[in-house]
């Protein structure tokens, strides 16, 4: 395949009209592609500029009344935008940064700039609002709106149908990598950087700057409550952490993955990966250049890529074709029915939701967890899957446990709101083969027990310490309702 054929591979049709003549530029709206190299979005842009003869133009919007917008997501968010700012001035790409404070939406600014565009290109993720705003404006703006899959490495309509189990998936993806992993995408603008007037409107923010961010997240009325974390949104944070998790992470990951009391028990990477700050095609590359050199033993590169390659986009591909994917809705017959069979047993305890939001229960190991993700925004992935397995029998009904346990991984992780934390969600509701039998308020879903990852090296000392850190006053939903519409 040609690079033309690879990137048109990863473009579907939002609209059928073709691209408008005799307009300024091309437009690329980036919501979840937030980097300026390695950028198949962007690159699909710049393509379709150079064949029209104009420039391109990206503009980033943020709103704050996306579900959950809070300080952590928004600071994180911003700062990507400051990284992605710097990186297209690099390449000589206008930029335009919207800021939501009041008024608009983000969709109705990006139609107001559409209006001048050849075509809008735009990020396609098939999650949470990112596919929900791009559908939006392709109802209301009659010219052509493509989405390019910019977030696997592997395009997901290489696979036109779905695929099912991931033994299939993998079967079929592996072949595939070598050509979509190592093809050079990049495409150069050959016009001058677009430099007539651009007007988001509103009272978006254009100008930003690293020490102006709190400042202006304090009047963008998002929730306060909810602090910063310990990632930074940036791409040179991100690259940084890349480097180090090839260098220290990688060579042992296999082993230390499921033990999160070790420093380096996992990439940490999921973060910028949800946010499109990495390509899952430059980490990829990174760890096959330290497997070449000798770095790595090919069995933890193998084990690697089995997470970022085969379950991370096997995710994406079953949500793909799930519109409910993070709803209980979409998990599968058997497992709701089971569980609902079983609604009505006798619970241990049941808990509010204050209660599971400041982690305060009575078991250590979920209370150190649920603090992973107040505290710090991420959650060993190991962890998460006992997490989410209390959080059935310690709500009255199995589809407010799966609504429960979405809000909590969406309102506080950095990598929330993602086909592959849903997919992990999804498993400890039975998405995956059932129970070896049945048992009390699962049914034939299996539970799962922390008496293993107790017994791995400094786990019950690490969990003592991490349940017993403090939680700020975190706002808390008067009731479910909101949470059942969502994710019923």
């Amino acid at each position: 395949m040609t690079v033309h054929e690879i990137l048109k591979l990863r473009t579907r049709a939002l609209t059928p009209a073709p691209p408008a003549r005799d307009r300024p530029y091309v437009l690329c709206w980036l919501m979840q592609a937030l980097r300026a190299r390695e950028n198949p979005a962007l690159d699909v842009a710049i393509l379709l500029g150079n064949a029209e003869g104009i420039p391109v133009v990206v503009v980033h919007a943020l709103e704050n009344r996306y579900p959950y917008a809070s300080h952590r997501l928004h600071r994180f968010i911003l700062e990507a935008s400051l990284d992605l700012e710097a990186g297209l001035k690099e390449r000589d790409i206008r930029f335009v940064r919207w800021v939501r404070r009041s008024g608009e939406s983000e969709v109705d600014v990006v139609a107001r700039l559409a209006e001048d565009a050849a075509a809008v290109i735009v990020d396609d993720v098939p999650t949470f609002v990112t596919r929900e705003y791009a559908d939006a404006l392709a109802k209301r703006f009659s010219g052509a709106v493509w989405g390019v899959d910019a977030c696997c490495g592997v395009p997901m309509r290489a696979f036109p149908e779905d695929l099912g189990t991931t033994k299939k998936y993998r079967a079929a993806h592996q072949p595939l990598r070598d050509l979509h992993l190592t093809t050079d995408l990049e495409q150069t603008p050959r016009y001058p950087m677009y430099d007539g007037p651009l007007d988001p409107g509103g009272s978006g923010a254009a100008e930003l700057t690293a020490d102006g961010i709190d400042a202006l997240i304090g009047e963008c009325g998002v929730d306060m409550s909810v602090p910063t974390a310990g990632f930074s949104g940036g791409r040179s944070a991100a690259l940084e952490r890349l480097d180090y998790a090839v260098r220290e992470v990688l060579p042992r990951y296999k082993w230390t993955r499921n033990n999160p009391a070790l420093t380096d028990d996992s990439s940490h990477l999921s973060p910028w990966l949800h946010f499109g700050v990495l390509s899952p095609r430059e980490v990829a590359a990174a760890v096959r250049e330290a497997e070449e050199a000798g770095r790595v033993h090919p069995a933890a590169r193998y084990k690697f890529f089995d997470e970022l390659l085969t379950w991370r986009e096997y995710f994406h591909h079953r949500c793909r074709f799930n519109p409910d994917y993070s709803r209980w809705a979409g998990l599968p017959e058997a497992a709701r029915a089971t569980l609902l069979a079983h609604a009505g047993d006798s619970r241990p305890r049941v808990y509010g939701l204050e209660a599971l939001i400041r982690g305060e229960t009575d078991d250590e190991t979920w209370n150190a967890a649920q603090k992973a993700f107040a505290l710090d925004g991420w959650m060993n992935n190991n962890l998460r899957m006992y997490w989410v397995k209390q959080l059935i029998k310690w709500r009255p009904d199995p589809r407010e446990a799966f609504a429960v346990a979405c809000y909590l991984n969406d309102r506080f992780s950095l990598d929330g709101r993602d086909a592959s934390t849903y997919g992990n969600l999804r498993w400890g509701f039975g998405e995956d083969k059932r129970g070896y039998r049945e048992l009390p308020v699962y049914g034939w879903v299996s539970g799962r027990g922390d008496a293993a990852l107790r017994r791995r090296e400094g786990v019950p000392e690490w969990l003592a310490e991490q349940a017993a850190r403090p939680v700020p006053d975190i706002a808390v939903p008067t009731d479910l309702d909101d949470l059942l519409l969502r994710y019923g």
